[in-house]
């Protein structure tokens, strides 16, 4: 019922409403295509590990510098259309270029542009979304968690329709090219929110660079910043080494540990739910931030001194739920605070990109040398580091969901 109620009414029908948010749930669909056609690229242009390794650094690298980069500057004009469409015409030639490449040369061009141009449209939509209605981030985050979450769950779907129509490298590519193409060319003709601007004569070049540099010197807006990034410890990281964890230390099969993880993935519904109607009971942000981060740290302690098969998939349904909506719930506090500024929220928030390449190689470091117990405890710094970050910030007036 309350997921129903956002997509209720004129605004939310809108068709700029629904292109935007169709292109979180593509994306978290189509983003797999290099990944799951790996095998099937290596029959079109051999690789060597070394040279694969190289595609996903090179393609992450590119997304790490450019991203940032657009996302400010995209605040310079009245509307984000022209990041959307051109993000999206760039990503549509890269997978032709893709399906196209014979040679590691250019498959690497291929990569180095498709991974930038997704991340740029994909944050131009969403930051679309928070322009908007501003004063409504809270419950657009919550949604855009939602649909991603959507598009995770139906990925597996996806790869098994494109296994069953055996489907090659190339024709990959071009579909995935047709698709964003269709949606690019659609949102050419749709009417994208304006942000209002008050720079007088003043340039605004100027002005978005002060206004950056005055973020960042804003240590209320950094505190938020650390806590939209901490959720990364307990996202693809914590759902890799814990099934680890239950292989190695409760030696559950294969198919038991993947059954477990679908169920946490799944849990996250749930958690969406259970956020937004604390929310609209009247608690907080910081509160349901507090309480969530609580019940997920007692959860992983929990999950490391059980031994039973039930209570640890209960375990992680629990950590699961008490944190899918640390991110959006994160995010929106930051773009609240930054009005009309979207982009610049966008590109302060990937300042923690960084410490998500690094985390995995950390964390399999520890693991490495402690034991894989350790590695997963690890990752509770994520919670512990949110509840410390709330305790030393300032009590601020209540923020409901709009």
């Amino acid at each position: 019922m309350l997921f129903t109620r956002a997509f209720s009414g004129r605004s939310s029908l809108s068709p700029l409403r629904l292109t935007l948010f169709s292109i979180t749930l593509l994306e978290e669909m189509l983003s797999g295509i290099p990944t799951i056609g790996l095998p099937l690229l290596r029959h079109q242009v051999p690789m060597t590990y070394t040279q694969i390794g190289l595609l996903f650094t090179l393609g992450a690298a590119m997304s790490m510098v450019l991203e940032p980069l657009s996302n400010v500057l995209s605040d310079l004009g009245k509307t984000k259309k022209i990041w959307v469409i051109g993000g999206l015409l760039v990503l549509s030639g890269s997978f032709v270029l893709a399906g196209l490449a014979r040679s590691f040369a250019v498959i690497l061009l291929a990569f180095a542009l498709l991974y930038p141009s997704n991340d740029i449209a994909l944050g131009a939509a969403q930051s679309s979304l928070i322009d908007e209605n501003p004063h409504r981030s809270t419950r657009t985050m919550l949604r855009l968690a939602f649909i991603g979450n959507l598009g995770d769950f139906l990925t597996p779907l996806t790869v098994t329709i494109i296994a069953l129509l055996a489907l090659g490298w190339a024709s990959l590519c071009w579909l995935a090219a047709a698709i964003w193409l269709v949606v690019a060319l659609f949102s050419c003709a749709l009417r994208f929110p304006q942000v209002a601007r008050s720079e007088g004569r003043r340039s605004r070049l100027g002005l978005l660079a002060e206004g950056f540099v005055a973020a960042l010197r804003n240590p209320l807006l950094l505190g938020w910043v650390v806590i939209a990034t901490l959720p990364v410890m307990l996202d693809e990281v914590y759902r890799s080494f814990a099934s680890l964890y239950l292989q190695d230390t409760l030696h559950l099969s294969d198919d038991m540990v993947e059954s477990l993880i679908t169920f946490e993935s799944a849990s996250g519904f749930a958690g969406l739910v259970i956020c937004e109607l604390l929310l609209a009971l009247g608690l907080t942000v910081r509160q349901v931030l507090a309480g969530s981060a609580l019940v997920a740290l007692i959860g992983m302690t929990a999950l490391l001194l059980t031994h039973s098969f039930w209570l640890a998939g209960l375990l992680l349904c629990v950590v699961g739920a008490s944190s899918i909506s640390w991110f959006p719930l994160a995010r929106a506090q930051v773009y609240e605070r930054l009005p009309g500024r979207s982009g610049t929220g966008r590109a302060l928030l990937s300042l923690g990109t960084p410490f998500s390449v690094v985390l995995p190689s950390i964390v399999g470091l520890i693991a490495g040398r402690l034991g894989i117990t350790a590695g997963v405890a690890f990752l509770e710094l994520a919670p512990l580091g949110i509840l410390l970050l709330l305790l030393v910030q300032r009590a601020e007036p209540r923020a409901t969901l709009a």
